[in-house]
């Protein structure tokens, strides 16, 4: 009985020997709670404290705007994103929601001209690399007086 144990495991060691060794590589997930707090303290500082300099720091050189309204590149946006601040110096955009995966990161915000504006629900979708703001996504629904499912929009 032993002869036939030993020969048992002499033959799993050959085997275990022959199989392709495969690694798993975890995401890192200090990086998307890094991107998610560069894209809170951008999304933040420029929409709700109207400070266009954090454009110069928290985007990257190369920028790829999926907005239809804006402009590609970091200082055509800075221009457009001024302009828009300058027009409706009261608007705000408060995040509801945010998801980070990767080098993505996903907000849910409740955009408002002023104060009295019922708003509008938005998605923006940013990428990030190495620390900065690469490109960016969004969707926008403007919010209904009432909803005929009577449920809320965040």
């Amino acid at each position: 009985m032993k002869k036939i144990v030993l020969v048992c495991l002499l033959a799993l060691s050959f085997c275990s020997l022959s199989l392709p060794s495969f690694s798993v590589q975890a995401a890192n997930p200090a990086s998307a709670l890094d991107n998610k707090q560069i894209v809170k303290i951008f999304w933040n500082e420029l929409f709700n404290k109207h400070n266009t300099t954090v454009i110069d720091t928290a985007v990257g050189d190369t920028y790829i705007q999926h907005n239809p309204t804006f402009p590609d590149g970091k200082q055509s946006f800075k221009t457009a994103v001024t302009g828009f601040l300058n027009e409706f110096p009261e608007s705000s955009a408060e995040i509801k929601h945010i998801i980070a995966e990767k080098n993505y990161v996903v907000i849910h915000n409740h955009i408002k001209l002023n104060a009295a504006d019922r708003g509008q629900a938005a998605v923006d979708i940013f990428r990030v690399e190495d620390g900065k703001i690469v490109e960016h996504w969004d969707v926008i629904q403007d919010i209904p007086e009432r909803s005929i499912n009577g449920n809320p929009m965040f």
